[in-house]
């Protein structure tokens, strides 16, 4: 994930956030969890939010929301990801991963501000418009 493809994921997470009138913190890490780029919204803890949620995407190259319905009946499990994770993760929904023209996975995006279904929304659509990068 350069730099580049993290800026264009990230605007477009705010224009399709402000056509639903919401305003989002958009983290976007490499397919190793590392930070490549991140807009604030207006809430102090949605850095935190949105790098665990784009962490956790990245991890298991899934949506966040499917690994949390995957895992619905093994909690533990999923919450023993929070300390087993470097960086830490978000277990919430929200974290989509970013794939290249070739289906391998070259990081993900997280998203917070909104219910956990509008963040989930957000962070499909911002990958899935106009091709995964």
């Amino acid at each position: 994930m350069d730099y580049e493809v993290a800026e264009q994921l990230v605007q477009r997470a705010r224009r399709l956030a402000a056509e639903r009138d919401m305003v989002i913190t958009i983290a976007v890490v490499d397919a190793a969890g590392h930070p490549v780029a991140l807009a604030r919204g207006k809430n102090w803890h949605g850095p935190y939010m949105a790098f665990g949620k784009a962490r956790l995407a990245a991890a298991f190259r899934k949506p966040t929301d499917q690994l949390l319905e995957q895992w619905a009946d093994r909690p533990l499990f999923a919450e023993s990801l929070t300390s087993v994770l470097p960086g830490g993760v978000t277990l919430n929904p929200g974290g989509h991963p970013v794939t290249d023209g070739d289906g391998n996975c070259i990081g993900a995006v997280g998203v917070g501000g909104g219910s956990p279904d509008q963040d989930a929304l957000i962070a499909r659509l911002t990958v899935e418009s106009e091709g995964s990068a």
